[in-house]
This record gives structure tokens, sequence and C-alpha cells, in this order.
């Protein structure tokens, strides 16, 4: 393949938009920010009703920095997601562990260091940590389960015409 040929393989791409694989990791990224949202107001109204301004106040903390990871996690996917299947798979893990590691690092660093922070009520932080975690991730399989994900197989080959009759 010539420079040329490979210059203008690359235009038609890029004139054909993305791939089947970069809609497919964006529909998965905006359906699991959709779910998060959701999740993170129903916590604004409840911790708002339950605990003032300090419900509000902690449950929008939690819920934007779980929306920041979760958005930059599922973004990175959407970066690769023309990757062959090991690398995918690779970084999809490392991308998960991640994000949960930080997150559980975060929430720990906050309850040892919670009465630096008193405008922020510990369980409207944990409560809504953890709501918006299953929000996103609730949505993020919704919208998988409709993916229309084609699968092929190779045409069935019989033993005897593979062994040319013998």
């Amino acid at each position: 393949m010539t420079v040329d040929s490979r210059a203008g393989a690359a235009a038609d791409a890029a004139a054909s938009g993305p791939s089947v694989h970069v809609q497919r990791a964006r529909k998965l990224l905006l359906g699991g920010a959709a779910g998060g949202v959701a999740a993170a107001l129903v916590c604004l109204l409840v911790f708002g009703l339950v605990y003032g301004p300090s419900g509000v106040l902690s449950a929008a903390v939690a819920g934007l920095l779980v929306l920041l990871f979760y958005a930059v996690g599922q973004y990175v996917m959407v970066l690769f997601a023309d990757a062959g299947a090991r690398l995918l798979l690779s970084v999809a893990l490392f991308s998960y562990t991640t994000r949960v590691l930080l997150l559980g690092l975060a929430l720990l660093v906050y309850q040892r260091n919670a009465d630096a922070l008193p405008a922020l009520d510990p369980m409207a932080v944990f409560l809504t940590t953890v709501g918006v975690v299953v929000g996103w991730l609730v949505a993020e399989v919704w919208v998988f389960s409709r993916l229309r994900v084609s699968a092929f197989d190779t045409e069935y080959v019989a033993p005897d015409a593979a062994d040319g009759g013998q």
C-alpha cells in the first residue's frame, strides 16, 4: 500500500464518520452518563430534603466526582474502541479497576479527614457515591443489552469434505 493510497483510505474513513465500534462506545458513554446524572439528581433531591443544604452539597460533590471518574474512564474506552480484542479487554479491565480503586481511595481519604470538611455529611457522600455508580452501571448495561452487535461465523465444512472423503 502506497502513501497516497493510505492517505486516501484515511480520508475515506474520516468522511464516512466513526466506526461502528466507536459509535457503540459513545452510546455506552452517553447511556451511562444519563443513568449517572439521573441517580445524582435523585440523590440531590433526597439528601436535600433529609439533610438540607449540607445534604445537597454532599450529594453534589460526591455525584460530580463519580460522574467525572466514570466519564473519563468510559471516554478511554471510546478512544480504544477500534483496538484489537485483547488490547480492548486489557484497557477495559485496567480502566474499570482504576475507577473503582480511585473512588475507593477518595472515600477512604474523605473518611479519615471528614472533620476537615464539616460542611459535608458522610452518609450523603457515601450513599450518593454508591447510588451514582449503580445508576451509571445499570444504564450502561441497559444500553449495551440493546446494541445491535452482529456476530458472524464461518461457513461449516463437514469433516468428510475437508479430508477429501477419506
